[in-house]
């Protein structure tokens, strides 16, 4: 004998049980409004420790789990962005770096946003990296994993010796430099680098 199921057509259900896309919608909205409100509490309250080495990781941590609350509120209207949250499955902490830099608007690696942006310069691909990360739209898996050591560097210097020991003397040697080779061979530079590569999932 042959079992059927029951559908509305009011609301449609699949048979594998999974919501209807616009009620995951608005779970995601709702849920982001919850997130983004809740670490921007947090943010508030931590910021001073951004001044502090080691404790700058709570407000950092907490200031990109705000944009987390926002993509998800995002992707109800824009659909890029939805397609690149769909490509991390909607996970912040994704560790997947070819997910990440074929995303079109932005995407999130290992807890930290990142946003694209065009070629503004004319060099090889590049990024930055200050709280956030931003990378070129035909940047590689190196640079974003280049990035992240930065972004560890911030975790652990605390962002005001990360400005005066890393990110001023690192912009000046961009901008300076003969070329990328050069510049990337900059002690602080090579410690990214090796940041980004490996180590633990925070440090």
């Amino acid at each position: 004998m042959l079992h059927s199921r029951y559908i509305t057509p009011v609301m449609y259900s699949d048979i594998s049980g999974y919501a209807p896309e616009w009620l995951k919608d608005m779970g995601r909205f709702v849920g982001g409004t919850a997130i983004a409100l809740f670490c921007l509490a947090i943010t508030v309250v931590t910021l001073p420790l951004l001044l502090i080495p080691g404790a700058a990781s709570v407000p950092l941590f907490s200031y990109n789990m705000i944009f987390y609350g926002a993509a998800l509120m995002a992707s109800l209207i824009d659909k890029d962005i939805k397609k690149d949250m769909k490509n991390i499955n909607w996970n912040p902490f994704n560790s997947n770096t070819n997910s990440v830099v074929s995303s079109n608007t932005l995407s999130f690696y290992k807890g930290t946003l990142v946003i694209m942006y065009g070629d503004l310069d004319g060099r090889d691909p590049n990024g930055y990296s200050f709280g956030i990360i931003a990378l070129e739209k035909d940047a590689s898996s190196y640079v974003l994993k280049h990035e992240y050591g930065h972004h560890k560097q911030q975790r652990l210097l605390g962002i005001g010796l990360y400005i005066t020991i890393v990110a001023a003397p690192s912009v000046i040697s961009f901008y300076t430099s003969d070329n990328i080779v050069q510049h990337m061979n900059k002690w602080y530079e090579q410690w990214a680098t090796d940041w980004g590569e490996k180590g633990l999932f925070w440090w």
